[in-house]
């Protein structure tokens, strides 16, 4: 995790010389960012700063990103997306940060009505926006719940077991679960205060995560659905089949780790239960790849055990609660519109 020193928060007031940091995150990705970067550069608010955080791309992603002006860090390595987010929140300039996956489009106020629905509550710690599939036929990401049981339509699955993220079509603002990484507007105080993404989850969970963290602290995610974007779901992660093996070791892990870490005992019980399940039922169909990425991330899980425990502990100290007193919270949460926050 990041280690940002300690400030003050204080309540911002949205003018239009607040400062915005968009970071988006790279990886072989120069026809994305043929797209990405012009619709960023086309927005309505113009106190936008752009960096491009590469993950060692071996195309020719570097001779776009400059093609339009923006900012361009390289890393020397594929770590990851929460490591490449942490890198970009430490190089950015604005007041807020702005977290993109680089296979999507903006709407011309995307930018603007992400910043005016932060404006409303000053513990807003993030704002969510409307995706759609890049054709706009469907929508497949809206304001996020979570429930003990399944929902009802696709836009649901199980974060662990018994426990399912599920999404629903809002039309004004709303408090929600959380903001998913791939469009996430952050306040920077919040965000360094909370130590940034967790480096440990490989692909996914990221933003669960941070967000589940910051409702410990009494600071809000919200949806807004005027921010409209258009993504291209899961293009930025396909290259010659890597992509879903990482994607497979980010759930595995990210489960583990979420369960560990937030979530009451009985969940952390019933997580290693399928977990070991699944191990098994891969060695008895001899699919030795998979079982190799469940060792792989099993061994990486026991050895970080220890420390993911005493920050359970940091986490949930004495005046923050248990982790069952916020799940209970967060299962709580209703439909209110922003006005209605500072209240709950």
């Amino acid at each position: 995790m990041l280690r940002f020193p300690r400030k003050k928060l204080k309540g911002e007031v949205v003018t239009p010389e607040i400062m915005v940091s968009a970071v988006v995150v790279n990886w072989n990705g120069a026809r994305h960012l043929e797209t990405c970067l012009p619709s960023l550069l086309s927005q309505s608010y113009r106190q936008l700063e752009i960096i491009v955080v590469d993950n060692d791309s071996a195309d020719d992603s570097v001779e776009v990103a400059r093609s339009f002006g923006v900012r361009w860090i390289p890393l020397d390595t594929n770590a990851g997306l929460a490591p490449a987010l942490n890198k970009g929140a430490e190089a950015a300039v604005g007041e807020f940060i702005l977290f993109l996956n680089n296979d999507m489009r903006f709407h011309h106020n995307f930018v603007e009505s992400m910043i005016i629905s932060m404006a409303r509550d000053p513990n807003v710690f993030s704002v969510d926006a409307l995706q759609y599939d890049w054709d706009g036929n469907n929508e497949v990401h809206l304001a996020t719940r979570l429930a003990t049981h399944r929902g009802v339509n696709s836009l649901s699955y199980p974060m662990v077991p018994s426990l399912y993220v599920f999404q629903e079509n809002c039309v004004s603002p709303t408090v929600v679960l959380m903001a998913s990484a791939a469009n996430m507007l952050v306040r920077k105080s919040m965000f360094r205060i909370l130590g940034g993404f967790d480096e440990r989850l490989p692909l996914g969970y990221e933003d669960v995560e941070i967000c589940w963290r910051a409702w410990v602290r009494g600071w809000k995610s919200v949806f807004a659905p005027a921010a409209i974007c258009w993504h291209r779901v899961s293009a930025s992660i396909e290259s010659l089949g890597e992509g879903s093996r990482m994607s497979f070791r980010g759930i595995y892990y990210g489960r583990l780790l979420m369960a560990t870490k937030l979530l009451p005992v009985r969940y952390i019980i019933m997580t290693w239960f399928v977990t070991v399940a699944g191990l098994t039922s891969d060695i008895a169909g001899l699919r030795w790849q998979r079982v190799a990425d469940r060792l792989r991330m099993l061994t990486a899980f026991i050895n970080d055990l220890g420390p993911l425990l005493r920050q359970r502990h940091q986490i949930f100290g004495a005046e923050r609660g248990s982790p069952s007193q916020h799940l209970n919270r967060l299962l709580q949460l209703s439909a209110q519109k922003v006005s209605e926050i500072g209240r709950s």
